[in-house]
Order: C-alpha cells, then sequence, then structure tokens
C-alpha cells in the first residue's frame, strides 16, 4: 500500500527546524507523497503575526521545490475557516483512497491531542508520526501514545533530534533587523527579503 505524509501548520515562515522534521519523518516512513498543508486559521492557537495566505503559500512552495517528492496542498487556504484536521484528512481519503495516510506533529500537539475536534475519526484516517524536539519530550510523548493506542490509534515515533529554531525567532530577527540565513532555506529568505515581511509595517 502507498504511504502519503501530511504535515500541516502554519509555517509562519517556514525554517529549518521544518526541514529537519521532513527529513526524519521521510526517513522513518518512507512515504511515496509528502504534503505540506499550510492552514487558513488554526484552530489550536492564535496567530497575532499570521502572514497572508498568498505569501505563506509562495514561501512553502519556494522550499517545497528544493524538496524531492514533497508537495504543497492549498486545499485548507481554499476551503477557508478553521483548518481541523480530520477534514483534511477526510478529503485526502477521498482523494486516495486506496492509501495510508500518515499525519506529523511535533510531540507538544501529540500530547494534546485527544481534545482535538474528533480525534478519534482522526485516528481511524491516518496514523500520527511524532517528531520530538528533545530527549526531555520523549516520556510525555510516549505516554500520549499509549493513551492514543487505547483508542484505536498508532503511533509512529522518529529519532529524537532538537529543533534548530522557531517561526517566532525567525520573525523576531527580522524585525530586528538580523540576518536569517541560517534559520530558513535561501529563497525563502530571498522572498521574505525582497516582499519586506515580517518587518512590523506589514
Amino acid at each position: 500500500m502507498k504511504k502519503t505524509v501530511v504535515f500541516g501548520g502554519t509555517f509562519n515562515p517556514f525554517h529549518f527546524g521544518h526541514l529537519k522534521l521532513i527529513n526524519e519523518v521521510i526517513s522513518t516512513v518512507r512515504p511515496d507523497r509528502f504534503i505540506l498543508m499550510p492552514a487558513h486559521l488554526p484552530p489550536h492557537k492564535i496567530e497575532e503575526e499570521l502572514l497572508n495566505d498568498s505569501d505563506r503559500l509562495e514561501i512553502l512552495r519556494l522550499a517545497a521545490s528544493e524538496l524531492s517528492g514533497v508537495e504543497v496542498s492549498d486545499y485548507e487556504i481554499k476551503t477557508g475557516g478553521k483548518s481541523y484536521t480530520v477534514n483534511t484528512l477526510e478529503y485526502l481519503h477521498r482523494l486516495y483512497p486506496d492509501e495510508q495516510l500518515y499525519f506529523a506533529m511535533g510531540s507538544d500537539m501529540l500530547i494534546s491531542f485527544l481534545n482535538w475536534y474528533r480525534a478519534e475519526r482522526i485516528l481511524e484516517l491516518a496514523v500520527l508520526v511524532c517528531n520530538c524536539r528533545d530527549e526531555s519530550e520523549m516520556a510525555a510523548a510516549k505516554s500520549a501514545g499509549e493513551r492514543i493506542a487505547e483508542k484505536g490509534g498508532r503511533c509512529v515515533f522518529t529519532e529524537c533530534e532538537p529543533l534548530v529554531c522557531s517561526s517566532t525567532t525567525v520573525r523576531e530577527r527580522i524585525k530586528a533587523g538580523l540576518p536569517i540565513t541560517d534559520l530558513v532555506p535561501k529563497p525563502v529568505a530571498d522572498y521574505i527579503e525582497r516582499n519586506g515581511l515580517y518587518r512590523g509595517n506589514d
């Protein structure tokens, strides 16, 4: 059976931490297809500095252009409203009915997963793939994985590697007038600079 991985989020903006997660998930799952799914409005958090949809979509496409087998979907952006994972997975299940879906996330999201909207339906639709940001999160993530297994779900854990940065760090660097080339891929850095993004006046 073919495997399709979905990795969602605001990607505000995409950075090397996201890239590390992508590479680790690909190494662990070995999918036939890897989909980056930018959210229109995330239901789990409020992004006070959320870049507009078109810019985030273009940033992701620039990042994905350098990654073999990785594609970008605008499904959640085109759908509008709050971007609930279960709706996206239902859509992908209809699109690829004979494929096994995997949903990639960080350990912080896994720990709160059973509180998500229609969490048990998500577990019917996809295998969860968890990336722990550091060793200290592994125990809590494994415990969450056991609770999810009790609900009939399945979790896969990638190798424990720290994420090198956050989107917040990238935005703060830009506002301070500092370089971000060590935090994001060059095409992303060039696009942000060219369009004057995240400078606090857009």
